[in-house]
């Protein structure tokens, strides 16, 4: 049951954000040592976002969706940047991957990392409750080592987004705006890498 509702949500965010993401299920050929044996132990199934560089975006805010709902029905959920064997993935699918996001029953239900402040991450020209849902949510979305390297900005109310360059700025940019819209009800108006 659980197999044919993640394959058919994957297959409508795919479809709705011509998107390539692929699941695979019972499989840990792709990860490494790393993080097979220390950070995602017994790990056997992950999402593999794979497709070109202008669909980053989509791969990171169609990732935010999935991260969402299967914790919404009992599974932990990681996003990996580094610890897998991306040329295995990239010649099994012939396509560019960016990341997979690993699933499954995790141990415990994860530890809270270290965060920064509201006021660390966003500039607004007045308080604006949904603005604060929406960058309070971000805080709580993965980035690239926790590090937060993000700021949202409101101005007459437009909603900017800056993520600092790396080599995952752009799954950033979508994951952060899945977070942000979901929260607030409201859109990003533009986006930025710094």
């Amino acid at each position: 049951m659980f197999k044919r509702l993640f394959l058919e949500r994957i297959d409508k965010l795919n479809s709705s954000h011509n998107l390539t993401m692929k699941v695979v299920f019972d499989d840990n050929s792709s990860l490494s040592l790393l993080g097979k044996f220390i950070l995602s132990q017994n790990a056997q199934n992950f999402i593999v976002l794979a497709g070109s560089d202008s669909q980053q975006e989509g791969l990171g805010y169609c990732a935010a969706n999935l991260m969402l709902f299967l914790q919404s029905i009992g599974l932990n959920s990681w996003f990996v940047g580094g610890t897998y064997n991306r040329k295995r993935l990239e010649s099994k699918y012939h396509e560019n991957v960016y990341g997979v996001v690993v699933f499954g029953y995790g141990i415990d239900d994860g530890k809270n990392h270290k965060s920064k402040s509201f006021t660390q991450v966003s500039q607004s020209d007045n308080e604006n409750n949904w603005f604060k849902q929406g960058v309070e949510a971000a805080l709580k979305a993965p980035t690239v080592l926790n590090k937060q390297n993000f700021k949202f900005y409101l101005t007459d109310g437009v909603v900017k987004l800056e993520v600092k360059e790396s080599p995952y700025a752009k799954l950033e940019l979508g994951i952060l705006s899945y977070f942000f819209e979901l929260a607030s009800g409201m859109k990003i108006d533009n986006y930025y890498i710094k």
